[in-house]
């Protein structure tokens, strides 16, 4: 679209051109800066590429086209995270133009080539066009005619705002709004029902004067509600919470928070609250909060938690800030499982005396019974061992209640096993019994693998254990992705590194390091998992792999492999997946329906690196989800510059939730004259619906 000045410079022009054609049809100028040109001027943006008419692209034999063409009425629609302006014929024209104002102010300028249908795809993503306006102009030979200005309001992105910093905290208190501490990790979490539960601070302060949280709940179609206030009374007890710190959601919409205690009241004997022993776990089931656990002496508020060999124990911590209830698992019942902290003690109820607890697991179950489930020593495995030493990694559950884990084993008699079969993977089962899904022997019996206790390991929902585990030999990056899934063995290898394996396109394909070290990898519902793999031969690109077992066959296809195109990324081939450490966002999450959301960078200003959140779907294509140093917008809300990814999760089976921190002005971090400029933003939680027309669910 012209500006004053523009027009100015050219009038003398224009009147020539008018009166040597004997016709000239006068453009409608308008002080808003929208303008229809017809005649031998060329329409918003300036026509061309440097603001000057190329009189479109010829208008037929003979010159017999006398007039521009009527303006083109045009319709956008987003499908497949892709915008399309479609238009009916007009009559006269022989090309199309289509021009775009970006964010509403930075003016209009001309995109794509000279159009010969009625339609133009802009591979872009909408939450990066708030504001944005376009005109699509019909040419001839005479000139070209602008359509009216096409806004993007009404058009669906997909995505919607769950809570956002500075939204209305219900049932804090008259006022109270969410602070920027919305959707850091462990703050919320999702089920397969799309219920998400999450943590908030306020801007409002409790009777100790800290700021007020609570733990807060949205299903999808529904608003933000409070399932717990902190400052709140504890039952049975004249405590009160002080804060949160995990939550969890189980398949059945049951909550589980653990939370810390105010310091009892002046006076009071009924509690154990001396400003360390005031952890306490929950239960929220249908609205109603109930105590699991809480440390401290059972006589006065804590729980007793029975053991395998020494009677009932109580926990206590010794350093403040300790975690005990961290480290939670949780099935689909509501059942929790937990390792103590390190510095967590535990006291004999019938005669306080010290009890170990490293080494150990606790669960309490859906029906609120309480045991200890696994014990150093003491546990009985198959094949007649005990756990010697429990792995560093994490542990994993599924909504059955299995419990999978990797650990080091020693005979029941206490000896020692030969270093070449001393570790193995496990599960422990929902009727407590044990499974050993995989032991290392040693030599070629097993790949080579070198201490299981330390593989990372997943679970599917129908039991299956996958375990990204390293291998004896010389480099640490000689690392297996090894599974119990094929005909019920306790050992199939998916895939290890430098050796060639068949993809399902019947290619073959050698990768030198998994992406992302134990997070390079996530499983789906049953027998299949995805992982991120770096490329062995120069030719090739990283690659996200998909690997699936049918009963039959197993298989690896590609997902998405550097270069791919990317739904709503102009330059997809910019697209970097081993990219450093994504801490603490995970690299890779896979659905139950096998989309898979991953972390990458695109490089496409290799200065200037952005990390990204792609989906890719069963169908084969991927989609940008979010950028970072975007302009984010959702139906119309603008929420600021996207300054970190912080979190996302798997929902239902087709649906994303994802945790953003945003910048308000864009003007953040060290600045050029060496000043350190903190954000000025925000915090938001949003679902992210990973259907569209073209991708049904």
């Amino acid at each position: 679209m012209k500006t004053i000045s523009l027009f100015t410079i050219k009038v003398l022009t224009i009147i020539t051109v008018c009166f040597s054609l004997a016709a000239c049809d006068w453009f409608d100028g308008d002080n808003d800066n929208s303008a229809t040109t017809t005649g031998d001027e060329t329409s918003t943006g300036g026509g061309g590429d440097n603001g000057s008419d190329d009189g479109g692209d010829g208008g037929g034999d003979g010159g017999t086209v006398s007039d521009a063409p009527a303006a083109p009425v045009v319709t956008p629609s987003y499908d497949d995270w892709t915008l399309t302006f479609t238009w009916p014929d007009v009559a006269e024209a022989t090309s199309y133009q289509v021009f775009e104002d970006p964010d509403g102010v930075s003016g209009f300028s001309r995109i794509g080539p000279d159009l010969t249908t009625n339609e133009y795809v802009n591979n872009i993503s909408l939450t990066e066009r708030n504001g944005a306006r376009y005109v699509v102009a019909a040419c001839n030979s005479v000139g070209c005619t602008d359509s009216d200005e096409v806004t993007l309001d009404g058009l669906d992105s997909g995505i919607t705002a769950v809570v956002v910093s500075g939204d209305t905290a219900p049932g804090i208190g008259s006022g109270a709004v969410f602070n920027d501490a919305l959707g850091t990790q462990l703050r919320f979490d999702t089920n397969r029902l799309g219920t998400i539960a999450f943590l908030g601070s306020t801007d409002q302060t409790d009777s100790s004067g800290s700021l007020r949280d609570g733990v807060f709940r949205q299903s999808a179609g529904s608003g933000v509600e409070l399932v717990q206030a902190d400052d709140t009374t504890l039952p049975s007890s004249d405590a009160s919470y002080n804060g949160f710190l995990e939550v969890l959601v189980a398949e059945s919409d049951q909550i589980i928070f653990s939370g810390i205690l105010n310091r009892q009241s002046a006076g009071s004997s009924t509690d154990d609250v001396d400003g360390l022993n005031n952890e306490a776990l929950l239960r929220n089931t249908a609205g109603v909060t109930g105590l699991i656990a809480r440390e401290g002496e059972p006589g006065r508020g804590g729980t007793s938690f029975p053991t395998m060999d020494a009677g009932d124990i109580y926990f206590t911590e010794n350093i403040q800030g300790n975690r005990l209830f961290g480290s939670l698992s949780i099935d689909g019942a509501g059942g929790v499982t937990f390792k103590p902290g390190s510095n967590t003690d535990g006291f004999e109820v019938l005669d306080d005396s010290p009890y170990s607890v490293g080494g150990a697991f606790w669960t309490v179950t859906g029906a609120g019974q309480k045991e200890q489930s696994l014990r150093r020593a003491v546990t009985d495995l198959p094949g007649n061992l005990k756990p010697n030493f429990f792995g560093s990694k994490e542990y994993d559950q599924n909504p059955a209640g299995q419990l999978a884990f990797g650990l080091a084993v020693r005979n029941a008699d206490g000896t020692s096993l030969p270093d070449s079969s001393n570790s193995g993977v496990y599960v422990r089962n929902a009727d407590g019994t044990f499974t050993e899904a995989v032991r290392e022997t040693g030599s070629s019996a097993r790949d080579s693998i070198d201490d299981l206790g330390s593989a990372t390991v997943r679970i599917t929902d129908n039991g299956e254990v996958f375990y990204l585990a390293q291998r004896d030999v010389s480099s640490f990056g000689f690392r297996g992705l090894y599974t119990n899934s094929v005909d019920n063995s306790d050992f199939t290898k998916v895939v290890r590194t430098d050796q060639l394996f068949l993809l399902e396109d019947g290619s073959t394909m050698e990768i030198t390091d998994f992406i992302g070290g134990g997070g390079a990898f996530d499983v789906g519902a049953n027998d299949k998992v995805a992982f991120l793999a770096n490329a062995g031969a120069v030719s090739d690109e990283d690659t996200l792999l998909f690997w699936t077992n049918d009963g039959a066959n197993t298989s690896i296809q590609r997902y998405f492999v550097e270069g791919d195109p990317v739904r709503g990324l102009p330059d997809a081939s910019s697209v970097n997946l081993d990219v450093p450490s994504v801490s603490p966002a995970p690299r890779l999450r896979l659905s139950r329906d096998d989309w898979a959301a991953f972390q990458a960078s695109d490089e496409s200003d290799s200065s200037n690196p952005r990390r990204v959140l792609l989906a890719t779907s069963p169908a084969g294509y991927t989609r940008l989800i979010v950028r970072e140093q975007q302009q984010f917008a959702v139906d119309g809300v603008e929420y600021g510059e996207v300054t970190e990814i912080l979190d996302y999760r798997m929902a239902s089976a087709v649906e994303l939730v994802i945790s953003l921190r945003f910048d308000r002005d864009g003007i953040y971090g060290l600045q050029p004259d060496g000043t350190f400029v903190p954000s000025d933003g925000k915090n938001g939680i949003f679902r992210v619906n990973l259907c569209s027309a073209d991708e049904p669910c």
